[in-house]
C-alpha cells in the first residue's frame, strides 16, 4: 500500500512501513501515512504481529522540510500536526511489536516517529537528534514527552535545548536506541530482532503482553486482567 510519503507491505507476519520522499526522506506532510488507511490495512492483514518502520535509501528521515515553515498557514499546520500526533499515538498503542530500523540521519520529525516505536535499532553510522530548536521551533509531534519518558528529565532537556545530533554509539549509551546493528544497514538485523521476539508465540500472547504494558504505561490499575485466561483458552483449544 502506498500512502502519502510511505509504502507499506507485509513480509510474512511483519509489516514493513518505509518512509519514501527523496534522498533525505523529508516529511513534507507531518502525517507520513494516513492513520485510517494504516489501521484498515492492519485489519485486512490479521496475521501481522509486528511493525518495522524504516527509511528508503541512506537515511531514516531528516524530519520536516524546513523550507515550508515560513509559507505554511499556522492554523492549517496545527491541524496537520494534530493528525501526525494522532498517528504516532496510534502506532505507540498498537497491540503488536514495533521497531524502527535507523540508518543515516534520523532528525526532528524522523526521530519523533522512531520514538513512537517500542524498539530502535541503529546502524553504527546513524545520527539522531531533535534538531527543531535550530530552526526557531520545537518538536511538534510528541517527541519531547516521549524522549522525557525514555531518558528522564535531565538528559531529555539537554538534548532538546542543545538541538544536538548525537552519534549512534552515544544514543546507545543513553538508552535512546535499543542496540546497534553490526552492519551498515540496520534493516535486516531489525527484522531478525523482531522475528526472534515473535518466534514461538501466538498473536494472542503478543497482543496480551503489548496491550498490558501499554495499559500499565497509561496508569491502568489492572492492565493484565483476563489476559492469562484468554491465552490459556487458546492454548488448550488449538
Amino acid at each position: 500500500m502506498n500512502s502519502n510519503l510511505s509504502e507499506l507491505h507485509a513480509e510474512d507476519n511483519i509489516a514493513v512501513l518505509t518512509i519514501d520522499n527523496g534522498p533525505k526522506n523529508l516529511l513534507s506532510e507531518p502525517e507520513f501515512i494516513d492513520r485510517r488507511e494504516l489501521l484498515g490495512w492492519l485489519d485486512e492483514n490479521p496475521q501481522i504481529g509486528a511493525l518495522v518502520i524504516t527509511g528508503k535509501g541512506r537515511h531514516f528521515s531528516h524530519g520536516a522540510d524546513v523550507s515550508l515553515f515560513g509559507t505554511s498557514d499556522t492554523s492549517v499546520l496545527s491541524q496537520k500536526l494534530e493528525s501526525a500526533r494522532e498517528l504516532l499515538r496510534t502506532i505507540e498503542k498498537l497491540p503488536i511489536i514495533t521497531a524502527a530500523a535507523i540508518n543515516g540521519g534520523c532528525f526532528g520529525g524522523g526521530l519523533e516517529i522512531a520514538l513512537s516505536c517500542q524498539f530502535r535499532i541503529a546502524s553504527p553510522k546513524a545520527l539522531l537528534g531533535l534538531t527543531e530548536i535550530m530552526h526557531g521551533v520545537v518538536p511538534g509531534m510528541g517527541g519531547m514527552e516521549r524522549l522525557y519518558r525514555l531518558l528522564g528529565k535531565e538528559k531529555a532537556l539537554q538534548m532538546i535545548l542543545q538541538g544536538e545530533m548525537i552519534s549512534a554509539s552515544d544514543a546507545n549509551a543513553l538508552g535512546l536506541v535499543t542496540k546497534l546493528s553490526e552492519g551498515k544497514d540496520s534493516f535486516e538485523e531489525t527484522m531478525t530482532f523482531v522475528r526472534e521476539l515473535l518466534e514461538g508465540k501466538s498473536l494472542t500472547q503478543i497482543h496480551a503482553i503489548v496491550d498490558t504494558i501499554n495499559l500499565a504505561a497509561d496508569g491502568n490499575t489492572d492492565p493484565s486482567k483476563g489476559k492469562f485466561e484468554a491465552c490459556l483458552t487458546e492454548a488448550f483449544n488449538s
